[in-house]
C-alpha cells in the first residue's frame, strides 16, 4: 500500500506518456519511443470508441500482476482514461506505481526480445528512446513491454526464456516519467508497437474491482494474489 501523499502524488500525474515505438525485428531492433503526435476531434472520438472493447474473463486470463505476490499497488493510470491529455487516452496500457528498485515480474512465460538499461533514472526526458525496458514474447506472438526500468535494472537477456513469475527487472523512472512507477502495454504482434496495436489486458491474480469489460480500474489498489504458474 501507499501513504496519502504519495496517493496524491500518483493522481496528480498528467503528462503524457509518449509510448509510441518502431518495429522490433527478430533480432532487437527497437530505437526509440516517440512523443504522441497531435490528434484532431475526429482522431479523438475515434480513439475513444476503440476503447470499448470486452477484456474477457479475468479468472481466465494467461497474464498476472508484473509485481510478486502479496505486493499491492496503486493504479494511477489505466485504460483509455477520458482526459485527451492523459497519455494513454485511445488505447491500452497500465501504470502501476511501483517505487525505484521494486521487483518486476514477467506476466506471462516467453523469451526476452528486447532489453534496455543504460538510460538514467532522473525522468523528465520526453526526447525519445530514454526509456529503459524489456520486451518479452509470447508463444502466440504477442509482445510485453515493461517500461521506465532504473539504470542496469534488467535482470534479464535478450534470448532468455524466462517462467511466469519469473523476476525480470527493477522499476524505476527513466525516460518520459514524472515519476517512478511502472508502464506496462499487451501489443498484438513484434512488428509494429503502434497505440492501435495495444491489446486489452487483465489478470488472473489481481485483487481489486474490475471494470464492466473486465479491465483494471485506473485509481485502484491491487494485491497480487497467488497463481499457478502458466504458459
Amino acid at each position: 500500500s501507499m501513504t496519502a501523499a504519495r496517493r496524491r502524488a500518483r493522481a496528480a500525474r498528467r503528462v503524457p506518456e509518449a509510448i509510441r515505438a518502431p518495429a522490433l525485428s527478430l533480432l532487437l531492433v527497437l530505437t526509440a519511443f516517440v512523443a504522441c503526435s497531435s490528434s484532431s476531434e475526429v482522431d479523438l472520438q475515434e480513439e475513444a470508441e476503440s476503447c470499448d472493447r470486452p477484456f474477457g474473463d479475468p479468472a481466465s486470463s494467461d497474464y498476472v500482476l508484473p509485481f510478486p505476490q502479496g505486493r499491492t499497488y496503486n493504479l494511477f493510470q489505466g485504460n483509455c482514461p477520458s482526459n485527451p491529455t492523459w497519455g494513454h487516452f485511445g488505447w491500452f496500457a497500465y501504470d502501476f506505481d511501483l517505487v525505484t528498485g521494486d521487483t518486476i515480474i514477467a506476466s506471462r512465460a516467453g523469451r526476452v526480445r528486447f532489453v534496455r538499461e543504460d538510460q538514467p533514472d532522473i525522468g523528465g526526458d520526453c526526447s525519445g528512446g530514454k526509456e529503459n525496458m524489456v520486451f518479452i514474447e509470447h508463444t502466440d506472438g504477442t509482445v510485453m513491454a515493461y517500461v521506465h526500468l532504473t539504470t542496469q535494472g534488467s535482470l534479464v537477456a535478450v534470448g532468455d526464456n524466462v517462467t511466469q513469475g519469473q523476476p525480470i527487472g527493477l522499476s524505476g523512472n527513466s525516460g518520459c516519467s514524472s515519476g517512478p512507477h511502472l508502464h506496462v502495454t499487451l501489443y498484438r504482434a513484434g512488428n509494429s508497437f503502434d497505440h492501435d496495436d495495444s491489446l486489452p489486458l487483465n489478470y488472473r491474480n489481481a485483487l481489486g474491482p474490475i471494470d464492466s469489460n473486465g479491465g483494471l480500474v485506473q485509481g485502484a489498489d491491487y494485491t497480487a494474489g497467488s497463481f499457478d504458474p502458466g504458459t
